[in-house]
């Protein structure tokens, strides 16, 4: 559905742009600092990275959590993608932490491969194990990018937040690396089986790897929000025992604005 007056793709342009965000996911409001709001070290390093936030809560969500004003500003502008040749984007899992009765690699890998075989557009991540690393992106006092691009449980996040994907770019204008921390203390459940309270751990790690792959929230309040919007992967909320975990049409729309699959055209010789 489009908006009147507005492009085609309008709500996915604004999407495409998070690169390099610190993408917090809990569930319903979007909040994320400016970066006028933020640390030095959170803006910026000696080789030119920068950072942003970017906040989900659930339905009911913390106050302390609100937006601040023209929060989404920064991120929403910013253009930042990964360039060609870092094509597959390489994705870690650290599952110290995680639930034991969910198969979260399996997860992870759906995930990666949702994302990868998107008709029309170019982007890849690819799956490259487990490991030890942590989420060296996401600490603010004393950034620490090691190369990967890894997800991670932890209790340090608050308890209306599920996770929170931090995310980095260079001077260049590239996207270089991004870290996923996952709630450890959240109440996980299975696809499928969701019980009371519990909520859908495949849907968040596919909602958190759009944003390690360059897309942000396609709206921020419900009643601003077409229904092709609701229904995204990306949409900005996900109630108890909601499941988003297969990807929308504007969810693709996106990668293909952001990442279009160049076709070369046949020339015929007769």
């Amino acid at each position: 559905m489009r908006r009147a007056g507005s492009p085609l793709l309008s709500r996915t342009n604004r999407a495409l742009a998070w690169s390099a965000a610190v993408a917090l996911i809990a569930l319903a409001v979007v909040a994320a600092l400016p970066l006028a709001a933020q640390t030095p070290a959170q803006q910026s390093s000696a080789d030119g990275y920068r950072v942003s936030i970017h906040v989900l809560t659930w339905d009911g969500s913390d106050p302390d959590l609100e937006p601040v004003p023209d929060a989404g500003a920064a991120f929403k502008l910013n253009p930042n993608r990964w360039s060609p040749s870092a094509m597959p984007v390489r994705v870690w899992l650290n599952p110290a932490g995680g639930p034991s009765a969910l198969p979260i690699e399996d997860l992870v890998r759906g995930a990666v491969g949702q994302w990868s075989s998107i008709e029309g557009s170019a982007f890849r991540f690819e799956y490259a194990g487990t490991t030890t690393a942590d989420a060296g992106a996401c600490n603010f006092t004393n950034r620490q990018l090691d190369g990967r691009n890894t997800v991670t449980f932890t209790t340090s996040l608050p308890s209306t937040t599920l996770g929170v994907t931090c995310s980095v770019w260079s001077g260049s204008g590239n996207l270089r690396e991004f870290d996923i921390q996952l709630n450890a203390s959240v109440n996980w459940g299975p696809s499928g089986s969701l019980g009371p309270g519990q909520f859908d751990l495949a849907s968040t790690i596919l909602h958190e790897l759009g944003h390690g792959a360059g897309l942000g929230h396609p709206c921020e309040s419900a009643n601003r929000c077409t229904d092709d919007e609701r229904q995204a992967v990306m949409y900005p909320s996900l109630k108890p025992r909601e499941e988003r975990n297969v990807l929308q049409a504007d969810d693709r729309a996106a990668m293909i604005e952001a990442y279009p699959r160049l076709v070369v055209p046949v020339v015929s010789r007769d």
